[in-house]
């Protein structure tokens, strides 16, 4: 719960020293975020109803396919499908101006020793390596609870779970636009597990901000990020355990 109180405190730090260059990070994060949003809904609508019968084919009873209860399980994982890539997709093409805006607010905070400094190639580059293993992970993982929460009982566990994955890795992603500059790869797998409910409670702020119809799309990206940077510069993490 410490880790998780902590995270919320410098969420809100971030937010009251909301003002000057920190509106302009925010607006070009925010900016890319909608136009993501905007590819989502079009993509949803025209492909939604075609990949919810192909996937209805390949269930072997014919009960199933006709049922009300499969077509909107069907519909809300074609969803979660969507809303996992687009949150990585946002997650790759923000991570340059993120990571700089991370940079920016930790030289701000005094804390600018042992820093390998920004590089655009550099920051995509990993941006794009911690990113997609994430992605990999939650689908994989997310399949797999979504078909468990098909079994009686299990479905609230399931459901538990679920939103804990999900936020879990949504953290990942963020606190990497700090990590980047001090640890390397592996290294960074270490400190997120290590502060593992950290990034569990930044993924479900930036989740829920998100949710929030145009403005979370527009804030939620750079909030999140000030907020990470905060934690590990208070944090002062050296090497990880």
């Amino acid at each position: 719960m410490g880790q998780i109180v902590k995270i919320f405190r410098d969420f809100m730090v971030a937010l009251s020293t909301l003002k000057g260059q920190a509106l302009k990070y925010m607006m070009y994060s925010g900016l890319i975020g909608m136009a993501l949003v905007g590819i989502l809904i079009w993509i949803t609508v025209n492909s939604a109803s075609w990949m919810g019968m192909m996937v209805a084919s390949w269930i072997p009873w014919e009960w199933a396919q006709q049922s009300v209860f499969f077509s909107v399980i069907i519909g809300i994982a074609i969803i979660w499908f969507f809303w996992i890539v687009l949150k990585y997709i946002l997650l790759i093409l923000s991570g340059p101006m993120l990571s700089l805006a991370s940079e920016k607010l930790e030289q701000q905070l005094g804390m600018n020793t042992g820093m390998r400094g920004f590089s655009f190639a550099a920051s995509t580059a990993r941006s794009v390596r911690i990113n997609m293993r994430n992605l990999l992970k939650e689908l994989v993982l997310t399949a797999l609870l979504f078909i468990s929460g098909l079994i009686p009982g299990l479905n609230l566990i399931a459901l538990i779970l679920l939103l804990l994955v999900q936020s879990y890795f949504a953290g990942f992603g963020i606190m990497d636009y700090y990590l980047e500059r001090h640890f390397t790869y592996r290294e960074s797998l270490k400190v997120v597990y290590n502060h593992k409910w950290a990034a569990i409670g930044l993924g479900a702020i930036f989740t829920i901000l998100f949710l929030i119809p145009v403005l979370g799309v527009l804030i939620a990206p750079y909030l999140s990020t000030a907020a990470a940077t905060r934690y590990f510069v208070r944090e002062n993490i050296q090497t990880p355990a």
